[in-house]
């Protein structure tokens, strides 16, 4: 009787490695489309850090756009935004209620509504819209949902999105852009907070989140290290 490795169970590097092919396609298909052929193999690269990941991220266009009609990569900056908020998205998803859920464009409408100020009482009433969907009346919000998460943990995800969004700007993607893609990666962590999205997060950031631009980051470490210690301490911890 063998006592060695069942070699029909995948290894920790493998096993790790799907979590991020897995993940990355599910926050690009959300989050970034025209770029989801690419997400395994940026979230690897930069998971690995190190020179391929200063590569990955030198490579992504500091300026949304051009004359000749180019596409801002924004899954490297994207990548390295959630790494660097790290810890606030830990908070945002660590206890959420079971089966809550949130989109993206619930949590772009709360982020508008914390941007908006309070409106005058003494200001003149405005014309009602000519378009019938934003006519007056009860509309829907986020946390009117019957299945939309509490206030303040809500509060938890918009912070999360206003951070990520930040972080986005700083490096030339549109505020538009930068929101949207924001949120809707908030969205799709939220929703799979039970389905592997700290690990995901862990992996990216290998136990040492980012400083964020013009921080100072830890020491690189190669991509086998990191997904062997992060399939130990899942292991340790089962």
């Amino acid at each position: 009787m063998s006592n060695g490795p069942d070699p029909r169970l995948p290894s920790a590097e493998e096993t790790a490695a799907a979590v991020l092919d897995g993940w990355s396609l599910r926050i690009a298909s959300a989050a970034a489309p025209h770029e989801a052929d690419f997400a395994p193999h940026t979230a690897r690269v930069y998971a690995a850090g190190g020179r391929g990941r200063r590569v990955l991220l030198r490579s992504a266009p500091s300026t949304p756009g051009g004359s000749g009609g180019e596409l801002v990569a924004v899954l490297p900056l994207l990548w390295d935004a959630l790494a660097t908020s790290y810890r606030l998205l830990e908070s945002a998803l660590g206890s959420p209620a079971v089966g809550n859920t949130v989109s993206g464009a619930a949590l772009l409408l709360a982020m508008r509504r914390r941007e908006t100020p309070p409106e005058d009482p003494a200001a003149p009433a405005q014309p009602a819209p000519a378009d019938p969907a934003l006519l007056p009346g009860p509309q829907p919000t986020p946390e009117s949902r019957p299945d939309a998460p509490a206030a303040a943990e809500l509060a938890r995800l918009v912070d999360a999105v206003v951070r990520v969004s930040a972080l986005l700007q700083g490096r030339g993607v549109s505020r538009q852009e930068a929101d949207r893609a924001a949120a809707e990666a908030v969205a799709a962590l939220y929703e799979g907070h039970d389905d592997g999205a700290l690990a995901f997060l862990g992996l990216l950031t290998g136990g040492d989140p980012p400083a964020g631009p013009g921080g100072r980051r830890g020491p690189a470490v190669s991509l086998p290290r990191r997904l062997t210690g992060w399939w130990r301490g899942r292991t340790e911890g089962a």
